[in-house]
């Protein structure tokens, strides 16, 4: 079973910032913005949920919105959806909504390798662009125009695509 971390950096042409951290333990795949304390987590049981983490928090929080991927059925504090698995359908896992026009305001440096990193280029985005939306999706091989079908707007040079079973995908979609 695949166990992976991938970074999501943006890069401004002079330093790269850190957006979100994706680690994937087989089928339990957490999304987890630095400096934020929460993360999300969909785990190979089909719960999902959201995780209060112990930080310094002091106000320097990053400015993003963290949101579940697919509705599920309420349980407690847990969202009961369908499991990741290698032959089941795509799924949306976690999306995040960050704003990149205070890039260097917002967000932290990212002081790591970038050998497992999805680095989006900031100046390959449209010129007018304040937001964009990361998406983080399980991707089984035999279902990949479903992925397609949901996101129609997304361009493949946005795509990270992992390995593993099923493949994690993380998208970036400006706007």
């Amino acid at each position: 079973m695949a166990n992976s971390v991938i970074y999501v950096v943006i890069d401004d042409g002079i330093n790269q910032y850190y957006l979100l951290k994706v680690v994937r333990r087989g089928f339990d795949v957490y999304c987890i913005p630095p400096q934020l304390g929460i993360h999300f987590s969909v785990h190979e049981s089909g719960v999902s949920h959201f995780t209060h983490e112990e930080t310094d928090r002091n106000g320097d929080e990053i400015a993003v919105a963290l949101m579940a991927g697919e509705a599920g059925v309420i349980q407690g504090r847990n969202i009961i959806r369908a499991p990741l698995t290698a032959e089941g359908r795509a799924s949306s896992i976690c999306l995040a909504f960050y704003p990149v026009d205070t890039l260097a305001d917002d967000f932290p440096l990212f002081k790591r390798s970038l050998r497992n990193a999805f680095v989006i280029d900031a100046q390959s985005l449209p010129a007018n662009t304040g937001l964009i939306t990361v998406g983080v999706w399980g991707v089984p091989d035999n279902n990949r125009d479903m992925f397609w079908w949901n996101n129609p707007a997304v361009q493949e040079v946005m795509v990270y695509k992992s390995s593993g079973e099923p493949p994690i995908w993380i998208y970036v979609e400006p706007h």
